[in-house]
């Protein structure tokens, strides 16, 4: 499949043309589509029935053959899409319809393909009456004819029903996952969740801190699965350390919603560690794609470290860094301990190791420490239970009546 890209720089963009093209390169690349040519219109606003004029509408369809598809940086309405195939008589697809496509062939649990399911469905509902028949098992398989007004309409029915049932199976695995963070709240586990932009690192930093596999690879949206492993940093420091799914310009809005599920473990972390890659020549654009994503999931005031990952590929000189940061290689294993400490010093500032000595007949004291806290040691002794764990400062003094006594 070969695509020309079509792009429209217009007064008052709110991101660089130049570096959202590359991207949508890089997309339709992933989609395993060969970019045959890309164009640029200058225009002082957008045509609501084409995008672009349609004097460049004539031009694009004389560039074409009979296979070729073209593909929008910006997302269509479904007017614009009806009547641009109808003139190109070829597949038109935008930037939110690449990104679908390379999310529904990477997710591998059920919850992200349920997630991505719904994203496609929201976005293919109101697009039935610009797609042709023979797109319609391109644009997500459902079997749809497209022919006339009464075959829409049972088309959307379908729709409707289909976003019901995934809806309903999604709803049950989002219980499950609030559960386990109600869990982690009352047993006071540390959550740090890794967040930024695809492909900057993300999963293998937590392999590094974990030693376990989770899928990584150097191509957009390796990950879409949120990863949620247990660390002990420097060997008593225990916490749950999350990957999440990379963000990138221009993501769809349905597919934020889609995956709120899956982000709201953001929303629950103690620590975010943004990690960045420093290699790009975009990384500014990058953090602050990031820092928005985040905004629009209501993130605020969680204390966030900015890593600055791939400094091996030494790209990294002209950066003015945001703080608080570091500047780390996973591959290389670069300034990966520096990356522990600061992890723990921000998230245990307020708190220490107690050391306990409780008598045998205080069980019921006991069975609320190890069901409020995670043990760091636990000893059954002759005349008690010595046990050790990280407390917050102001809660010391609860314990007081039973702090372990050392004999020198």
């Amino acid at each position: 499949m070969k695509a020309i890209l079509i792009g429209v720089e217009y007064d008052h963009m709110y991101y660089d043309l130049n570096i959202s093209m590359n991207e949508l390169k890089d997309l339709a690349y992933a989609c395993h589509i060969e970019v045959k040519d890309t164009v640029i219109q200058k225009l002082t606003k957008i045509s609501p029935q084409y995008y672009i004029g349609k004097g460049k509408v004539l031009e694009i369809k004389a560039m074409l053959d009979k296979d070729d598809m073209i593909i929008f940086n910006e997302e269509l309405s479904p007017l614009q899409v009806k009547n641009l195939t109808d003139i190109l008589d070829v597949e038109v697809s935008d930037r939110s319809d690449l990104i679908l496509r390379i999310f529904e062939s990477r997710a591998q649990t059920k919850e992200a393909k349920l997630q991505v399911q719904i994203a496609r469905l929201q976005y293919l509902l109101p697009r039935l009456a610009g797609m042709k028949e023979e797109l319609y098992s391109q644009q997500g398989g459902s079997g749809f004819r497209g022919s006339g007004e009464k075959q829409i309409e049972l088309d959307r029915r379908i729709i409707h029903r289909q976003l019901l049932t995934a809806r309903r199976e999604l709803e049950v695995i989002v219980k499950q996952r609030q559960t386990q963070r109600r869990l982690r709240k009352r047993n006071q586990e540390k959550v740090v969740c890794l967040v930024g932009y695809t492909n900057s690192g993300k999963s293998s930093l937590l392999n590094y801190f974990t030693q376990k596999k989770v899928f990584q690879e150097d191509m957009l949206f390796a990950s879409l699965q949120t990863a949620s492993r247990q660390v002990l940093l420097k060997g008593k420091y225990s916490i749950i350390m999350s990957d999440t799914v990379g963000f990138i310009n221009q993501l769809p809005h349905h597919l934020v919603q889609a995956f709120r599920s899956t982000l709201a473990e953001v929303k629950e972390a103690n620590l975010l560690v943004h990690v960045i890659d420093s290699s790009s020549n975009y990384s500014d654009q990058q953090i602050e794609t990031t820092l928005n994503v985040l905004e629009t999931l209501g993130v605020q005031d969680t204390p966030m470290i900015y890593v600055y990952n791939k400094i091996d590929k030494n790209k990294y000189t002209f950066i003015q860094p945001h703080e608080p940061s570091i500047y780390i290689s996973v591959k290389e294993q670069i300034n990966l301990k520096e990356l522990e400490d600061l992890i723990i010093q921000t998230l245990f500032k307020d708190y220490e190791l107690i050391e306990l000595f409780i008598p045998y007949n205080q069980g019921s004291l006991f069975q609320e420490i190890q069901h409020k806290y995670e043990m760091v040691q636990e000893e059954y002794l002759e005349e008690g239970i010595y046990v050790s764990f990280f407390i917050d400062k102001k809660e010391k003094h609860l314990y007081e009546n039973y702090i372990y006594k050392r004999i020198n």
